[in-house]
């Protein structure tokens, strides 16, 4: 459950920012401000997702579920983030969709990759 409400809290944290400051990164001509939010979202969610694991001491063979507990509150609620973009994000313009809709993708993938291993367990 609280990996659940982790998973709600940055949901909200990143909808929040966008709702308040999208306009600045999501412009399809500013290629620079693009590929920094794509570049910058590595570190963030590296930064919300391993520490939460040590802190939680979530083992390696646990992780994979709790980023799918982390990453799936915000991808349903997305859904909703989506269809009503322009009432969420009224400061972000139609055209910004499509870069808003693959960070979003690029943000759950990273997520979702946190939580397979890097140790080879074949030994």
């Amino acid at each position: 459950m609280l990996n659940i409400a982790w998973g709600v809290l940055l949901w909200m944290s990143a909808t929040i920012l966008f709702r308040l400051f999208g306009q600045i990164f999501l412009i399809p001509e500013q290629v620079f401000f693009v590929l920094a939010i794509f570049i910058l979202a590595i570190p963030l969610i590296t930064i919300a997702t391993y520490p939460y694991y040590y802190f939680r001491n979530i083992p390696e063979t646990e992780r994979l579920k709790a980023a799918v507990q982390i990453a799936l509150p915000g991808m349903l609620l997305d859904i909703l983030s989506i269809i009503y973009f322009a009432k969420v994000f009224p400061n972000l313009t139609d055209v910004s969709l499509p870069l808003f809709a693959s960070w979003l993708l690029w943000a759950y993938s990273l997520i979702l990759l946190t939580g397979f291993s890097i140790k080879n367990n074949n030994k």
